[in-house]
């Protein structure tokens, strides 16, 4: 697949405010680490979207590296829409619902 132009929704302003105040909690410089590491997710997302696996239904999930979140989006003919950033160490059920609440509002 070619690469492709990536958005956000809005919720994942929330989500990435959620990680960074995460990461600086503990770790000297955390949020600046942590979003160094997501612009490197999005930049392989953007780069080839399809490398990712499927997770739930059409959502792919990029791992942001060294950390405990993962990146989840859908492709679509002209744009890969990431629709949400979440703690990988979350319950799936819980996840899925909120892919699903994502989805349905968009």
């Amino acid at each position: 697949m070619k690469s492709q132009p990536v958005e956000f929704l809005e919720w994942v302003e929330h989500d990435l405010s959620y990680a960074r105040d995460f990461y600086d909690s503990w770790l000297t410089n955390g949020a600046d680490q942590f979003l160094s590491r997501f612009k490197e997710a999005v930049a392989w997302i953007e780069w080839n979207p399809e490398q990712f696996p499927k997770k739930h239904r059409f959502f792919r999930r990029a791992i942001i590296r060294r950390t405990y979140f993962g990146v989840y989006f859908a492709i679509e003919p002209e744009v890969t829409t990431i629709v949400a950033v979440l703690d990988m160490r979350s319950d799936p059920r819980v996840v899925r619902a909120l892919l699903k609440l994502r989805a349905a509002s968009r």
